[in-house]
């Protein structure tokens, strides 16, 4: 293709959206609309799956034992719970180790310890277990009934399951609407474009008549909904950059309590978000353009 031609289109296109300006910038809007929904989905989606990893890395079970059992028996419990199915490590704790895990996680000095120490220590003798998954913690806690000994056992299923509910929940819910806003972003985009080839149709007419093929008369409008496409991706992506880490940043200031969870970094997201919106964006434009423009290059 000429650099001629190509310029052509181009101001072409730019020509169509400055004559029908009004509709170009609600084009724009109506795709920044759904990039945005599908810009907050996927930080919301991707953070929520990241936090799943993080607690299928750390997530285990806790067995705690009935009494004060010997050495002997603390082995040969540790030996059959290492056997077990899907159990990767098995880690011994003592009272006393407890105990000092408290004091360093609440801090020593708080009033709740005052009195405790080896010989009045109420804490009892656990098992800290990791699993190789946290889909095979039922099969293990199965397993653990059959074990003598066993006084209690704690574990974070139930956290689990309901943030995989609320994933699978709200990444449908994004995806339909997602579907609906980009339908309402192709129709706009379509009626846009559409006024532009009625303004020119007798142009576009003429153009047929003397030899000009359907992609000559056709890419000065799809490249103007390329250009609709482009600015309401990059609007949405530019705006959702500061204040998604902003965001983040508020969350660690105003709940310290949430230290523990390790949320993506902004380049983490947009690395990854910024051209699969973009390239959706400019998908938008061009569909709605093609579909606006087919019939009229019958003549």
């Amino acid at each position: 293709m000429r650099p001629s031609t190509i310029k052509y289109y181009l101001k072409e296109g730019l020509s169509g959206l400055k004559k029908n300006l009004l509709m170009t910038v609600a084009s724009i809007v109506a795709v920044m609309a759904c990039i945005s929904i599908m810009s907050f989905s996927y930080c919301v989606a991707s953070n929520l799956r990241h936090i799943l990893q993080q607690m299928e890395d750390s997530i285990g079970i806790s067995v705690f034992l009935d009494g004060d059992p010997a050495s002997q028996e603390i082995e040969e419990m540790k030996e059959k719970i290492i056997k077990l199915d899907h159990v990767l490590d098995v880690q011994y704790i003592s009272p006393t180790d407890a105990l000092e895990g408290l004091k360093t996680d609440w801090g020593a000095d708080e009033d709740i310890f005052e009195g405790l120490d080896d010989s009045n220590n109420p804490l009892s003798h656990s098992f800290q277990i990791t699993l190789d998954s946290i889909d095979n913690q039922n099969a293990v806690l199965t397993a653990l009934e059959d074990i003598d000994g066993i006084e209690n056992i704690r574990h974070g299923q139930t956290e689990t399951e309901l943030i995989m509910k609320a994933n699978k929940v709200f990444n449908a819910a994004s995806i339909l609407v997602m579907l609906i806003l980009g339908v309402i972003s192709v129709m706009i985009i379509m009626n846009t474009i559409r006024i532009s080839v009625v303004n020119r149709r007798v142009e576009i007419n003429i153009m047929k008549y003397v030899g000009a093929t359907d992609w000559f008369i056709r890419w000065p409008f799809i490249i103007e909904g390329v250009i609709i496409g482009v600015f309401g991706a990059l609007i949405p992506l530019l705006i959702g950059m500061p204040i998604y880490a902003k965001i983040i940043s508020s969350l660690y200031s105003y709940f310290p309590v949430i230290k523990m969870i390790q949320f993506l970094l902004m380049g983490d997201i947009f690395i990854v978000l910024f051209p699969v919106a973009l390239l959706f964006g400019i998908l938008l434009g061009v569909i709605g353009s093609v579909t606006s423009i087919r019939k009229h290059l019958q003549v």
